[in-house]
């Protein structure tokens, strides 16, 4: 799957073949996807998807992305900030993955994500995650305060 980076400021387009394509080659250092015409950060990608609901259409403006690493070589999940407008700003946390074996005999790149995949979560939603691993004891509250403080 492709994607089409689009750029506010001089309304060119930029594509991207693949997910490690956009990840590795339209990005800056923030998750910000950059213009490869003007170089500029004011960009987004548009998607809409059907919902299971008739006539009903789910548009999201994915605006960036963080990469998150998880040690292991071929897997690889990220988080989509997503925004309900095109000049809106990120209110959504659009969960995926990919794996990427094709280094490997018969290896392809799968990417994670669609019926039954992951949830999209609303930014205050963090705070809700963090309050329950705190609950649980899987984080202190000396390690969120730590991380706080360094913000």
């Amino acid at each position: 799957m492709g994607y089409d980076v689009q750029c506010r400021k001089c309304k060119e387009h930029t594509w991207a073949e693949n997910i490690v394509d956009l990840l590795k080659g339209h990005t800056d250092e923030k998750g910000r996807f950059v213009c490869q015409h003007c170089k500029g950060t004011d960009t987004f990608i548009y998607r809409e998807s059907q919902l299971q609901e008739e006539g009903e259409v789910w548009e999201r403006w994915i605006k960036g992305v963080i990469q998150i690493d998880s040690g292991i070589e071929t897997y690889s999940p990220y988080i989509f900030l997503t925004a309900d407008s095109e000049g809106g700003n990120p209110t959504g946390l659009h969960f995926h993955y990919y794996k990427d074996t094709r280094s490997h005999s018969k290896g392809r790149l799968k990417h994670g994500h669609g019926p039954g995949g992951p949830p999209v979560l609303g930014n205050n939603d963090l705070f809700v995650i963090i309050e329950h691993l705190v609950a649980l004891g899987v984080l202190s509250k000396e390690k969120v305060k730590s991380f706080a403080a360094r913000l």
